[in-house]
């Protein structure tokens, strides 16, 4: 669908504009002239944004009055805020179930001039899929992790709210692009001229490259359809790993080895870095709840939907995103 102006110099409130996908959003809005207020934690770290050019909020989103400032003139809300790592079960519903509730809430209070509110949620809300078989919005969802489940019920407090709001809630699957750290991860192991792989089953997964996901969200924003309010959204594509693995071979100009990781190794190796990571304050990069997504086959899903209704067509294969993230990751010699 082209562009039609309708966000074009309109007032913004972001939250999460300091992460990975909020930070490239602001860059998008930004480009269309509008006004953005972020709402921020005192402790935020603001290296991808441009204070001169936003509205800082320092908020607590748990606590509808503190964003009583940034919503009074806000006329779209994008809720890109929430926790992908966390040490517990309770940290993950904070993050991302009870304060999609204190905005909410806010929203109803003293938004009102709001005219479309995007939700960002995750394909882990609706757990894996069936191999070769990609789930979509009629699929049942069943998530695995603390992670997935925190996420469907921050979507169960949207749909609630969506009586009254106009609420669309968006499913990527895995985001990727500059700034992001865990795809990235990967992709050094592949430069150095290893291909981790884990058992020997296929796996598969969606992708999407994070400049898509960001103008899905602003289509999303611009032309609501009606009732339909949950959307997946992909670069259309599925991936099998060994294909991910050479397309970044190709780019890098080398020849990984394989390696294969048994399966049963996850769980001790799991267990052992929740150990290590207790000394400290960070989550454990490999956890427990980390191997139910590892060892799932198929973490697919079909944007067909959102596709067909928003007239929208990605721009980024995996090809295309995964060279410009790696040109990205050179030029800022993170690699």
């Amino acid at each position: 669908m082209n562009e039609s102006a309708k966000i074009d110099n309109s007032t913004i409130l972001v939250t999460g504009a300091t992460g990975f996908v909020g930070s490239h959003l602001v860059e998008r809005l930004l480009s269309r002239n509008c006004k953005i207020h972020c709402a921020t934690r005192k402790d935020s770290n603001l290296q991808w944004l441009d204070p001169a050019r936003l509205t800082l909020h320092t908020v607590d989103l748990a606590h509808p009055p503190s964003l009583k400032e940034a919503l009074i003139d806000a006329e779209y809300v994008f809720h890109c805020a929430g926790l992908t790592k966390a040490k517990t079960r309770k940290e993950y519903f904070l993050a991302n179930a009870g304060a999609s509730a204190g905005l909410y809430k806010a929203c109803a209070e003293y938004g009102a001039k709001l005219k479309s509110i995007i939700h960002l949620s995750s394909l882990a809300a609706t757990g894996p899929a069936a191999f070769n078989k990609p789930v979509d919005e009629n699929s049942d969802c069943r998530p695995i992790t603390h992670y997935g489940k925190s996420k469907l019920a921050g979507e169960e407090i949207a749909r609630d709210f969506s009586a009254t709001l106009p609420i669309v809630i968006l499913r990527p699957p895995v985001v990727y692009g500059p700034r992001e750290t865990d795809f990235f991860n990967y992709l050094k192991i592949i430069r150095k001229g290893w291909n981790p792989v884990v058992g020997r089953a296929q796996r598969e997964l969606s992708l999407i490259y994070v400049k898509d996901l960001v103008d899905a969200m602003v289509t999303a924003a611009e032309n609501p359809v009606g009732q339909e309010n949950i959307f997946f959204i992909t670069d259309g594509n599925n991936y099998s790993w060994d294909e991910v693995a050479q397309t970044a071979m190709n780019i890098f100009g080398v020849k990984a080895k394989t390696v294969v990781i048994p399966e049963w190794v996850l769980p001790p190796a799991a267990l052992l870095a929740e150990a290590w990571s207790s000394l400290g304050s960070a989550p454990a990069l490999l956890n427990r709840q980390k191997v139910k997504e590892i060892c799932e086959k198929s973490w697919t899903a079909s944007a067909k939907k959102f596709f067909a209704s928003h007239s929208f067509q990605p721009q980024y294969d995996l090809k295309r995103g995964l060279a410009e993230s790696v040109d990205w990751y050179k030029k800022n010699r993170w690699l």
